[in-house]
């Protein structure tokens, strides 16, 4: 809870702007750590999709290993903000570097599909 805090606190801070920048320079502005709502895409793109299936058979996976319901949602959510916090550091600026709430939205709902199916098949 403390990190999606930070996160959301972050992405929260204006970008700097240098206004000492000789005329015909863009000034630096650092970017934002969460892409804009119409830089996220839609909310039923295959980006999305694909986020969904990949959280819903890891989480599934983790509960038929055993491992108790919230154990499998936690996990899975944490390996998508690891996903998030590539796309927004490392992730090359030629392919659109920040992290989205919608993946992780997606990435949840998966999670939480994925523990309750495994729960009703068991």
């Amino acid at each position: 809870m403390r990190v999606l805090t930070m996160l959301l606190l972050l992405s929260a801070l204006p970008a700097a702007s240098h206004a000492t920048q000789p005329d015909g320079v863009e000034p630096y502005r650092p970017s934002r750590l969460f892409l804009s709502s119409l830089d996220q895409g839609p909310w039923l793109a295959a980006d999305k999709e694909l986020h969904f299936a990949g959280s819903l058979a890891i989480a599934a996976s983790l509960r038929i290993e055993g491992r108790r319901g919230r154990t499998a949602v936690g996990a899975t959510l944490g390996i998508g903000i690891l996903k998030e916090a590539y796309d927004a550091a490392l992730k090359p600026r030629r392919l659109g570097r920040g992290a989205s709430w919608k993946d992780l939205a997606a990435d949840l709902a998966g999670a939480l599909a994925g523990a309750a199916l495994a729960s009703a098949l068991d």
